[in-house]
């Protein structure tokens, strides 16, 4: 036998193996990195988070989006269209930083003509380096190129666990109720006292962080992450706003020694967010009726979907926004006085219902 005879039995199947794949793939896409879902329900949970994002930001219709971490995912889009007006889209990122939330504001902007971005600003979120993420990124995924998504087509995981998911759906299509389910972790865990209390510190801190020993990479970050956003983009609004944890919250950062670094970095956003008229601070943080009572919360620092409903309507009722920064310097106040107080008591002291 020939060289090339032996080359074309033996490399033809597999090249044509290979094409099969890509095509399969292509056309099944379980991540919706090409395509919309249409023929299926697309596994979009917190498994595929980070890969199913950027089809998501890509090929969905949409107008609007929520940007932020967890405290950000039981949002109900339907409910936002009905309050907000436009149609709205989660772009969520569990424990994000402001670079996981750029990255995926990236491809909305380059894809979608955006009407408004509601945006969780967690303290969290700004203290790291200004190109970090939390999880690695799937980079093949987030870039509008073809050539390079071979790690997408020859996946194990795609092919074992993804794909046979979108086969269990077939012939199921999305409805707008979808939107809402992604993501979604309500209902699964106990809101109560009891739980803020198993994630509460009560304790000394064994180092104190300066009050500017964030402020700089803060900076950064929104410089970074967010303000080219909010520049290149005059006609998109931002609502951006400080979320509610539990009061025992703060007194997790006083035991770790961080509620004076943490604090700092609320009226620091307040001076590099407020001069722009397509951006709208708000300040939930300090709203007693959620705050102080233990039935709102699963953690210190997580709510339920109530809440963030009632955070919809704080936007859409103009509540809670910050017009000075003084607010905040006020507002930075009660949550000391708060974090001071349980810390004090070793235990949760307001609200129990």
């Amino acid at each position: 036998m020939s060289i090339k005879k032996w080359c074309g039995l033996t490399l033809g199947p597999l090249i044509l193996f290979f094409l099969l794949c890509i095509v399969l793939i292509a056309w099944i896409d379980p991540f919706q990195a090409y395509h919309l879902a249409t023929e299926y329900l697309p596994p979009v949970d917190k498994t595929s988070q980070v890969y199913s994002n950027p089809g998501i930001a890509r090929n969905y219709p949409y107008d609007s989006a929520i940007v932020g971490t967890s405290v950000t995912e039981n949002f109900h889009p339907s409910y936002m269209n009905s309050r907000l007006g436009g149609q709205f889209i989660k772009l969520c990122t569990s424990a994000g930083t402001v670079h996981n939330h750029a990255v995926l504001l990236d491809i909305a902007f380059r894809t979608h003509s955006l009407r408004r971005i509601v945006y969780g600003l967690d303290v969290y979120s700004l203290v790291g380096e200004s190109n970090e993420v939390t999880y690695p990124l799937p980079d093949y995924l987030y870039t509008d190129t073809f050539t390079d998504d071979a790690p997408y087509w020859f996946n194990k995981s795609v092919w074992g666990t993804f794909i046979p998911k979108c086969l269990k759906t077939w012939g199921q299509t999305q409805d707008e109720s979808f939107r809402d389910k992604m993501y979604n972790w309500a209902n699964q865990d106990e809101y109560s006292v009891g739980a803020i209390e198993y994630t509460a510190l009560f304790e000394s801190p064994k180092q104190v962080h300066t009050q500017d020993a964030f402020l700089e990479k803060a900076r950064n970050n929104i410089e970074t992450n967010l303000l080219p956003f909010i520049t290149a983009y005059p006609e998109t609004h931002f609502d951006i706003f400080f979320p509610p944890y539990s009061a025992a919250e703060w007194s997790n950062m006083e035991s770790k020694g961080t509620l004076e670094a943490l604090l700092a970095l609320r009226p620091l956003c307040y001076d590099l967010l407020s001069r722009y008229e397509n951006v709208t601070l708000y300040d939930f943080s300090v709203r007693e009726s959620w705050v102080l009572h233990g039935r709102n919360y699963k953690d210190t620092t997580h709510y339920g979907e109530w809440i963030n409903d009632a955070i919809t309507d704080c936007i859409a009722g103009g509540e809670e926004i910050v017009i000075a920064q003084e607010t905040l310097l006020d507002n930075n106040d009660k949550l000391r006085t708060w974090a001071h107080a349980l810390h004090d008591a070793g235990r949760w002291i307001f609200e129990s219902d």
